[in-house]
């Protein structure tokens, strides 16, 4: 399979992303985006490529290209109804009190991203997430108004990756098995999350690409895939040096990137720096 990987679709400037799905549709690849995404299916298919997340690939989750989550369909208390405003907020209604905010997903009318449930003093209490299929995507739970984990579940609804934070920032996560209910691996922080599940899940056989040279590129560490390296911005800085990066890759201090491609003129750059071409490739 080939890959696309990127952290996150709002890094994508339109150059970059235009050339990304020129090569997903000549190969046929996927894009593979680090971050949690639950809008991914209506992303998809808005722009006519294929694709997945990190989370999805490890909670096993796929997506029904037809359905969604009706506004009045959200999990609420049995006695309780959901109540849509003049000025289209949707709440729910607990006996003339509203306990909690239903949002939409953007250019949808009807089509329900999530259900924030609240406190008396307006804080968030708790937060039901669901894919653009309208399956539950999901769970944030706060405390005192602060975020403390989110849970994000399979197919069936069952938790597999749990986010922990404290204090504001996410400082643990596990993975666990979604039948036997067993944490089977532990991280202390999200590169590692990153670095272990994707030699895990990327193969000898897979092909992956990478457009950035951040948490792209160091998550790919330990992964035994044929690793391609994008040059899409200037391989020197204003000083005239290679960048730190690129140079390394260039220089197998970065190993794991087999393959760098570019155009001539950056090409042409490289050949008067002291930098080997082997890893080189015009495209």
């Amino acid at each position: 399979m080939d890959y696309e990987l990127i952290n996150e679709v709002n890094s994508l400037g339109g150059n970059v992303f235009n050339e990304i799905k020129t090569r997903l549709k000549k190969n046929n690849g996927q894009l593979l985006c680090l971050t949690s995404m639950p809008n991914m299916r209506n992303f998809l298919q808005a722009n006519g490529i294929q694709g997945t997340t990190l989370i999805d690939m490890i909670t096993g989750r796929t997506y029904d290209p037809t359905t969604y989550r009706y506004f009045n369909e959200v999990n609420i208390p049995s006695m309780d109804y959901v109540q849509m405003q003049k000025d289209s907020s949707i709440f729910v209604d607990d006996q003339g009190i509203f306990i909690a905010r239903e949002y939409l997903f953007p250019n949808t009318r009807r089509a329900t991203q999530d259900i924030r449930y609240l406190n008396p003093d307006g804080s968030y209490d708790y937060i039901e997430e669901y894919a653009s299929d309208g399956k539950v995507y999901s769970h944030l739970y706060y405390a005192n108004g602060n975020l403390e984990e989110i849970e994000f579940v399979d197919m069936q609804g069952q938790p597999v990756i749990r986010y922990f934070y404290y204090e504001g920032n996410l400082n643990f996560i596990t993975v666990e098995d979604p039948k036997e209910h067993e944490v089977i691996a532990r991280y202390n922080n999200l590169l590692d999350f990153y670095i272990d599940q994707l030699s895990k899940l990327m193969t000898k056989d897979d092909t992956v690409n990478i457009n950035f040279l951040g948490i792209e590129l160091t998550s790919l560490q330990n992964t035994k895939s044929h690793n391609q390296f994008y040059l899409s911005e200037d391989p020197v800085d204003n000083n005239g040096e290679v960048r730190a990066n690129l140079a390394s890759i260039l220089k197998d201090t970065i190993p794991y990137i087999d393959t760098v491609k570019m155009n001539k003129t950056a090409y042409k750059k490289l050949r008067h720096a002291t930098v080997p071409l082997k890893k080189a490739e015009i495209v």
